[in-house]
């Protein structure tokens, strides 16, 4: 394939987990309706394994995937490695000179907040979910009022540098958060979901709680988690997206104050409550 230098071509690296690769997606996408030619590398999945590889391609997603990638980098004129400085959002990032390789995690909707209504046709699920998902689905649906809680433990216990990075949300932002929602909404049924469903079972009791118990592959829960009309994250991109993608104009979401341990961020949104 032959590369048109000209036009202002940007490449955005995926990496990570789904809520990841969703954020830089995302923000690629916000790129492209800037007018840029816009293309998505997703080479390093070949032997990047953690958190299930590539996930995206289960989505109604429709940036390219090129096979280009080693030759557009060895282009002498392309800035190598254009790299996202911190957490926060970063207006420059959005106003590239083209011919770049960027490289970052952009994980705030200020990047595409201006293109919601793309991202929620693109982020659609094509493929069809698991008997188990769609029984759970049917019951978040019937239910009077539901509200997801999802609960991240995993590497942010099991890794110290993960730990280090992220903490993990303690019971009484849970415990907190639930009391809020009951306060404020009736006839709440919740829905929990966690990476540590026994632990989560054994540590946390909820009255009118169903705990998803199945063995669903992370697109799935997400689905889920955006089915209901009301959300509690974790400090986790993956429970970020199943509020994002909840189109309850009424919803109620509640988010950890303190996303990282030490790093300044925005990723919870600036409607949502911080707790």
């Amino acid at each position: 394939m032959l590369l048109n230098l000209n036009k202002r071509m940007i490449i955005v690296r995926i990496l990570g987990g789904l809520g990841n690769q969703m954020f830089q997606y995302a923000y690629a996408k916000a790129l492209e309706q800037n007018g840029y030619d816009v293309k998505i590398d997703i080479s390093k999945f070949k032997k990047y394994k953690l958190h299930g590889g590539y996930h995206l391609d289960k989505f109604n997603i429709d940036l390219s995937t090129p096979s280009f990638i080693s030759t557009f980098l060895s282009v002498s004129k392309i800035k190598k490695n254009v790299k996202e400085k911190n957490l926060l959002f970063d207006e420059n990032l959005l106003k590239l000179t083209g011919n770049e390789f960027i490289k970052g995690y952009f994980q705030t909707e200020k990047y595409f907040t201006g293109i919601r209504a793309i991202l929620l046709d693109q982020f659609t699920l094509i493929q069809s979910i698991s008997k188990e998902t769609n029984t759970v689905a049917k019951n978040i649906l019937s239910s009077k009022n539901s509200c997801s809680l999802h609960i991240r433990r995993g590497d942010y216990v099991s890794d110290k540098k993960a730990n280090s990075v992220h903490g993990t949300c303690d019971l009484n932002y849970y415990k907190n958060a639930i009391q809020l929602i009951n306060d404020t909404h009736q006839n709440i049924t919740f829905f929990v979901f966690s990476d540590d469903i026994s632990w989560t079972k054994e540590n946390l009791h909820i009255e009118n709680a169903i705990y998803v118990d199945n063995k669903t592959i992370p697109h799935e829960d997400m689905y889920l988690m955006s089915l209901c009309k009301h959300n509690i994250t974790a400090n986790s991109s993956f429970s970020w997206w199943g509020a994002w993608l909840n189109k309850n104009d009424n919803k109620t979401v509640i988010a950890p104050k303190n996303w990282f341990v030490n790093k300044e961020n925005e990723v919870a949104c600036d409607n949502w409550i911080k707790l």
